[in-house]
């Protein structure tokens, strides 16, 4: 198959350097001109990438595209392009319905929704999907987890759980800042709770039990896992993190 993306920013770099690092099968990749540095470098890596004098030159050369660029100019970038009933498309722009998404690509009959995280590059993360699309999940079960949903209700809101990077990073530096107070090197901080976190994430990807089940194994009666669970429990810190995520799921629901 021949794929194209319109846009060439961070996710498309991403998902390109993911399918040449896991083989995923592709006749040609041709890329939008618009980053002219990542796309050049994208098609250093391999002599069946190339880069196109136009967006709709991308099309021409395609069979499906992949949609990257910032949703604030999807609507003039796609509006200026010709679509064949033939493309199929997948769609990385957040907070842009499937209703509008089949209005901007006019003829084409197969749409689906995708929010690739930068972690596909290395074959790590999560991508949601939806609908449920062969083309799409070949990509997306070959560069970490491809979870699809056929809701679309239900894909804002594996959305909205993307807001939460910030505030991850957040924690741990929290924790390095601790640490230091404590006499430790920040780096030497960094470094440890880097792989601590590591550690735990392998933990939870490698078995199906609920997160509940994995949170109740980490402590013992009267420990210290239990303790700050049982403190951070009793202040409402995770009921805090559930409102913030209802205030993004209505700013997602809400755009146009």
């Amino acid at each position: 198959m021949r794929f194209g993306f319109i846009g060439t920013g961070t996710i498309t770099k991403a998902v390109v350097t993911g399918m040449l690092r896991f083989d995923v099968a592709f006749e040609r990749i041709s890329l939008s001109p618009r980053n002219e540095k990542i796309a050049g470098e994208l098609a250093a890596l391999d002599e069946r990438i190339s880069v196109c004098a136009s967006n709709q030159a991308v099309l021409e050369s395609s069979d499906a595209v992949c949609l990257a660029v910032v949703p604030q100019i999807a609507v003039d970038v796609l509006g200026q392009l010709e679509f064949s009933a033939r493309h199929r498309v997948i769609s990385f722009l957040a907070g842009v319905p499937l209703d509008q998404l089949r209005r901007l690509v006019g003829p084409v009959q197969s749409v689906t929704r995708a929010v690739p995280l930068p972690a596909v590059a290395e074959g790590r993360g999560s991508t949601a999907i939806c609908p449920a699309d062969k083309t799409a999940r070949g990509i997306f079960s070959a560069l970490g987890e491809a979870v699809e949903v056929d809701d679309e209700s239900r894909f804002d809101a594996l959305s909205a759980v993307t807001a939460t990077m910030a505030s991850f990073y957040a924690v741990l530096e929290s924790e390095a800042q601790w640490l230091v107070k404590q006499g430790v090197e920040y780096d030497a901080a960094r470094a440890f709770l880097s792989g601590y976190y590591v550690g735990l994430a392998h933990d939870a990807a490698r078995t199906m039990q609920p997160f509940a089940q994995l949170t109740d194994e980490c402590m013992t009666p009267g420990g210290i896992n239990e303790q700050v669970h049982a403190e951070l429990l009793q202040r409402g810190t995770y009921s805090h993190y559930q409102r913030a995520l209802d205030g993004v799921l209505e700013r997602i629901r809400a755009s146009p």
